[in-house]
């Protein structure tokens, strides 16, 4: 009898939430379990992700006010999970993580929540939050990209809990090849387009101090969001418009990026970074922040396999450029122990990671 899991969403599109998702619940379906998702969103999830039909989507959408919508989506989701009779109940990102502790509890079904970005940021400190957060802890697991996001949640459940990483996302075609004759005087990010949260102000202006001394180096930024034109507007301010190209949401980033000739990350918060993991798989010297919840200092060893900065500080990470653009000895050296990431972080480990710590929900 094949195990069935209900995952819960709530976010749609191109972003590393998503993808991940999807990638844990097409393996999981590949590997013999019965997968199924509650998305409490109105668009199709399988339009933006390209799920097979495999796996199963369900809509627990609601356009009821906002006070009753969330009960609503509550009950619908509760109606999925028993008319497919799940098995265990995963919540990936905030809400989902509360739908799936409290339907877990009211049907008996093991619930396991995952924090996938950075809950010292996402979760308030008000009397709502307190409460939430009081019933995520009451689930009967957890999945954590870093020990900083584990150790913001309960000791109780923490010690119930695991930390899994996000794999690389490998093209079809398998990782681009690297060719140092071929590599440019570029400094290349790739993100949404969300100044909250990545810091592009930042990112322009650490770009501004290193390129007057380097002025033969552009920035080329892959990527998209609602704060595209507010990014624009700063880099006319700078007056760095003429060396900042915007190249747009890409679906072959790795393509895209491989000849860079460094690559730059100015998150305040993140969990583990897609486009980092990606950038580090091609052997592109890396900056980033010591961002929270300690993602980037789950990558990096600093000076061993790339650079990292404090976060908010444009000089340090202007610093960190011009190590690369002027030691290209150190630059080879950490591109090249980057790609210890290929096999660290390669989606078999990663799914057979996930499989084993679902099985032992299954089991007891």
């Amino acid at each position: 009898m094949r195990n069935t899991l209900l995952f819960i969403t709530t976010g749609l599109g191109y972003g590393g939430v998503e993808k991940n998702l999807c990638f844990v619940a097409k393996s999981l379906s590949k590997q013999g379990y019965d997968v199924h998702i509650a998305n409490i969103m109105s668009t199709d999830i399988r339009v933006l992700q390209e799920l097979p039909e495999t796996v199963k989507v369900h809509t627990a959408s609601s356009e009821k006010g906002r006070g009753i919508r969330r009960l609503d989506q509550l009950r619908k989701v509760k109606k999925i999970a028993k008319k497919i009779g799940a098995d265990v109940i995963i919540g990936f990102t905030y809400y989902p993580n509360i739908i799936a502790s409290i339907v877990g509890k009211q049907l008996g079904i093991k619930s396991i929540v995952s924090e996938r970005g950075d809950p010292y940021r996402t979760i308030g400190k008000n009397l709502v939050s307190k409460i939430t957060l009081a019933i995520i802890n009451n689930a009967d697991g957890g999945v954590f990209q870093t020990e900083g996001a584990m150790e913001f949640y309960s000791p109780k459940l923490c010690a119930k809990s695991k930390v899994i990483p996000n794999p690389i996302f490998f093209p079809a075609e398998g990782v681009p090849e690297r060719v140092g004759a071929k590599v440019t005087k570029t400094v290349v990010s790739a993100g949404r387009l969300d100044n909250m949260q990545k810091r592009y102000d930042i990112m322009l202006q650490a770009f501004t101090i290193f390129s007057k001394r380097h002025p033969e180096y552009s920035l080329r930024i892959i990527g998209d969001g609602p704060d595209k034109e507010k990014i624009q507007l700063w880099c006319r301010e700078l007056g760095i418009e003429d060396r900042v190209q915007f190249l747009g949401r890409s679906n072959h980033v790795m393509r895209d990026i491989v000849n860079d000739g460094m690559f730059l990350i100015t998150s305040d918060f993140e969990g583990i970074s897609n486009s980092l993991l990606e950038a580090m798989a091609l052997g592109l010297p890396c900056i980033s922040t010591d961002h929270s919840p300690g993602g980037a200092r789950f990558l990096i060893t600093d000076h061993e396999n790339g650079l990292l900065a404090p976060s908010g500080n444009a000089e340090k990470l202007a610093i960190a450029m011009t190590e690369f653009a002027e030691n290209p000895e150190l630059a080879k050296y950490c591109g090249d122990s980057a790609r210890a990431v290929i096999d660290r972080f390669s989606p078999a480990k990663i799914i057979a990671e996930w499989n084993s710590y679902i099985l032992e929900f299954c089991n007891c």
